[in-house]
């Protein structure tokens, strides 16, 4: 399941903060897969993110992703 730490995704429904889960789509293997989604702050849906840890129950801890300048 830690294969999914450092994957880049989008947030499908958002995140409210530190007490409250949210819903995350990661792209993996060629498809994609959705997970509950835990964050230290506030993420809006349509949001980058990236996976930065695995939890027990199929969630990931995710942080707000935006994309060093001339990599996009």
């Amino acid at each position: 399941m830690n294969v999914v730490v450092g994957v880049l995704g989008v947030v499908t429904l958002a995140i409210g903060g530190p007490d409250s889960l949210g819903e995350v789509e990661l792209r993996i293997g060629g498809g994609t897969e959705r997970y509950l989604a835990q964050a230290r702050e506030a993420i809006a849906e349509g949001a980058d993110v990236l996976v930065v840890r695995v939890l027990p129950g199929r969630v990931v801890d995710v942080e707000r992703w935006i994309a060093p300048p001339g990599t996009v």
